[in-house]
């Protein structure tokens, strides 16, 4: 009973948030399992500059399309029509390069970065609700794994720093320094 009321309360707690500081929760937990597993790789690099591209960005769509080439989903994709021409913002070599390394890390680290960027292109094209279940659902799988399999969980009230209150959920643009 006690951890139903718990994660009630933490989701609660995510309600108050907007979409920008949720991505800002993933992106810090996934800097946090990254740290403490010292895990280094360019592909590591060019996903986390993604994400947090999502903060200040002016044009959704192209940030979209961006992430969109470096979801593990679609580079893992095995159907014979995936190729790397497919992928606009990356070369050959980099398509190929993100398919070696996500096919070698754990899946634990494959699903905390499908998370992350879940909770960024969760509402993108569609009203955002009363409190953005779509990208509340993905939210709190990254904070129940975090729990789990990070041993320094960032401060969740950071991230309250950035409203659900603004910006129709969006949240108002925002550094990434803000959710330090």
């Amino acid at each position: 009973m006690f951890n139903l009321f718990r994660r009630n309360t933490i989701e609660n707690h995510f309600k108050k948030v907007s979409i920008t500081g949720r991505v800002a929760f993933g992106t810090r937990c996934l800097e946090q399992y990254i740290v403490e597993r010292n895990m280094k790789h360019n592909c590591i690099s060019k996903i986390i500059d993604t994400l947090w591209e999502f903060m200040d960005c002016e044009d959704l769509t192209e940030w979209d399309n961006k992430i969109s080439d470096l979801d593990p989903s679609n580079i893992l994709d095995t159907h014979p029509a995936n190729t790397y021409d497919d992928y606009r913002s990356l070369t050959k070599l980099e398509f190929q390069e993100f398919q070696k390394f996500y096919s070698s890390i754990n899946n634990d680290f494959l699903l905390l970065i499908q998370w992350t960027i879940d909770i960024g292109v969760s509402n993108l094209y569609g009203a955002t609700g009363r409190h953005s279940k779509s990208t509340l659902t993905p939210t709190m799988k990254v904070y129940n794994f975090a729990k789990d399999n990070i041993k320094a969980i960032p401060n969740i009230n950071v991230f309250l720093v950035s409203k659900y209150s603004e910006r129709y959920g969006w949240g108002n643009k925002i550094s990434k320094e803000a959710f330090k």
